[in-house]
């Protein structure tokens, strides 16, 4: 479990749950040895167990289908904090949930834990999608969460806006490709693995994708999020295979991502995270244990110039005269062939490093500098000093510029430049304020 799972060292009490929730209190089971259980097996007493739970430790009022998928709440946190840890614990993150089922649990508990988070969730089952609204609404959560029902066959287009930024998505896709296995008629499960002793109650429309199950299912997610690689910073996916991770691994070959393990009682899920940002990097512990053994044991001969450079600015100044600073002074000031990736993230090239040696450039304008220590100039571009990727964040009312290094001759080039930006500013502001 994550560390950071209140149910790692402190499991839920079911006689003193059921003592303050009396719904639960039909459903214990004495244990030979004392104190009680329930059969997980019954799909009335997982659904008591959920809503006593939710609303004990979550203050979250829930209303289940037992012809739904039943959330395990400890199940769902792991995978929530997960997420957290891939975004440093963003306090205004913006994130998608696509599926988010009846009791849209995914979206509820990541408010509740982050008060400050907006989520989109997408359902296109119509009856998941009024209970998800009403679950949303008695709990007065509508200005935090949004749901938008989806024709069947949508997964991200006509659902993600591609005018706006989203800090990450997540999703429980569909496990299954038919009812047989499902039914657990057909499984992959390995035989020294002990049995899951818990039902399953999820619909067809939530467990079954009969164009290949959960394999085909993200990887259609994955072509897909190519198409709004600006817009998502982070996609996510839970798996409910190992085998399908592998299969997985490899349709990301050329695309920068992790893979770790949820692990609850005998329940093991798997979940993969994919992006496009190039400035983004993903934090060590939130990959799988192998993988982080194996990275500790690595060194990346390239890992300097690959981190990516910070400039903080003061918050008086706001996300859009710091835009206007970089698209109309600093950008032609330096020469830079610059393309926009989208209203916060741009990509240049530079062929003249136009920003060092600023003073000794300030004497040559004033002819002050001697002929021979004068820096040399052409008007035709020689060889490509950099390429860099730069990203404008803001957090809490403090933006904050991200640049990073890409290919060139000069692999110092965004710390120089950040540099420049640093020194320069002050001076651009006290003539446009």
């Amino acid at each position: 479990m994550h560390i950071r799972n209140r149910y790692r060292s402190n499991p839920s009490d079911f006689q003193q749950l059921a003592e303050k929730h009396p719904d639960l209190k039909q459903f214990l089971i004495e244990k030979s040895k004392g104190g009680v259980t329930l059969d997980f097996c019954d799909p009335n007493a997982v659904r008591a167990l959920t809503i006593a739970v939710a609303k004990e430790d979550f203050n979250l009022d829930l209303e289940l289908s037992l012809d739904r998928l039943i959330p395990r709440i400890p199940q769902k946190l792991n995978y929530l904090h997960w997420i957290e840890d891939l975004i440093e614990c963003r306090n205004d993150a913006i994130g998608i949930d696509i599926g988010g089922g009846c009791s849209c649990i995914h979206a509820l508990l990541a408010v509740r834990l982050n008060p400050q988070w907006t989520m989109y969730v997408s359902e296109i089952d119509p009856f998941n999608y009024r209970m998800a609204m009403k679950n949303v609404e008695q709990n007065g959560l509508q200005d935090r969460i949004h749901i938008v029902q989806m024709d069947s066959s949508a997964l991200f287009h006509d659902f993600i806006d591609q005018t706006k930024h989203y800090d990450f998505l997540m999703c429980n896709p569909p496990f299954y490709c038919d009812l047989s296995e499902s039914q657990g008629l057909t499984n992959t499960r390995k035989s020294d693995r002990p049995s899951a002793n818990s039902i399953n109650t999820a619909a067809p429309v939530e467990s079954i994708y009969d164009q290949g199950g959960e394999v085909e299912f993200v990887k259609r997610m994955i072509n897909e999020s190519q198409t709004y690689a600006t817009n998502v910073r982070i996609f996510t996916s839970q798996l409910g295979k190992k085998s399908s991770l592998d299969q997985i691994k490899k349709h990301l070959a050329n695309i920068r991502h992790i893979d770790t393990e949820l692990c609850q009682g005998n329940t093991m899920r798997w979940a993969i995270a994919w992006t496009f940002d190039e400035m983004y990097q993903f934090p060590s512990e939130c990959q799988s244990r192998k993988a982080f053994q194996a990275l500790k044991k690595t060194k990346k001969k390239n890992e300097t110039s690959r981190t990516p450079i910070s400039v903080p600015f003061d918050s008086k100044y706001s996300f859009d005269f710091i835009k206007n600073y970089l698209e109309t002074y600093l950008f032609n000031e330096l020469h830079l062939k610059w393309t926009s990736l989208s209203s916060y993230a741009w990509i240049f090239d530079a062929y003249d490093n136009l920003w060092s040696h600023q003073r000794r450039r300030r004497r040559q304008h004033t002819n002050d500098e001697p002929p021979s220590k004068r820096l040399k100039s052409t008007d035709e571009p020689t060889e490509k000093v950099c390429t860099i990727q730069m990203r404008l964040d803001e957090h809490e009312g403090v933006c904050t510029l991200y640049l990073l290094f890409v290919d060139g001759t000069n692999a110092d080039a965004a710390n120089q430049i950040g540099q420049y930006i640093k020194n320069q500013f002050p001076t651009y502001c006290q003539s446009h304020e």
